[in-house]
């Protein structure tokens, strides 16, 4: 990836979340993915956006499913694409160089 193009923590999130939710992997699953792994209560219409702006990027496709029993749109699924997974291994590896090796100081003795 070149400058700029590498993902941010919260991409990272949302991609390693639509994974782990797998073919129900919508908005509200990777939501829930997301709460659920990482304790983080990220709002709603932010996974939305990101997982918008990863597809635009090119590191997740989607598709529409049926629409709901109660009425309204129909879902939208997403899925990595190559790319995404090559991206989110990228990220992986570069925090395993980054904490490779560091032990952090106790706190308590820190002034």
């Amino acid at each position: 990836m070149g400058r700029g193009e590498h993902l941010g923590e919260f991409e990272a999130l949302v991609l390693t979340a639509v994974i782990h939710a797998g073919k129900r992997a919508n908005g509200t699953a990777v939501y829930r993915e997301i709460g659920e792994r990482s304790g983080r209560d990220p709002s709603l219409p932010s996974v939305h956006v990101t997982l918008r702006r990863l597809e635009e990027k090119g590191l997740l496709t989607s598709d529409t499913g049926d629409p709901s029993p109660r009425g309204g749109r129909p879902r939208r699924y997403y899925r990595p694409t190559p790319a995404g997974v090559r991206s989110l291994r990228e990220f992986q590896e570069m925090w395993h160089k980054v904490w490779g090796g560091l032990d952090l100081p106790d706190p308590e003795t820190l002034s």
